[in-house]
């Protein structure tokens, strides 16, 4: 895996943004990173790299754990980065 999960999950969030709000484009994302691991683990499980699935379940498992009691403070990361990307893209 060249990227950590999280960092699929952000690009996935990015993606969204730029359509809903931060709630829908949260979901999406989620839902889109579920798929991505299912995909993932597929691919995986074609070559036999039982080492990879196992990063990958143990990836999406912490995430899960993040999100889980209450995603807003991992909303307003993802919000907050984004916009960090966004100016410093615009300022470059």
């Amino acid at each position: 895996m060249d990227e950590a999960l999280i960092q699929t999950f952000k690009n996935y969030y990015a993606g969204y943004r730029t359509a809903t709000n931060v709630d829908q484009s949260f979901s999406d994302a989620y839902q889109a990173l579920a798929y991505h691991v299912i995909e993932q683990t597929g691919q995986f499980a074609d070559k036999g790299k039982l080492g990879e699935i196992q990063t990958l379940v143990r990836e999406f498992k912490n995430i899960q754990l993040a999100i889980s009691p209450s995603n807003d403070s991992v909303k307003e990361q993802f919000e907050q980065e984004l916009v960090e990307h966004l100016l410093n893209r615009t300022l470059t």
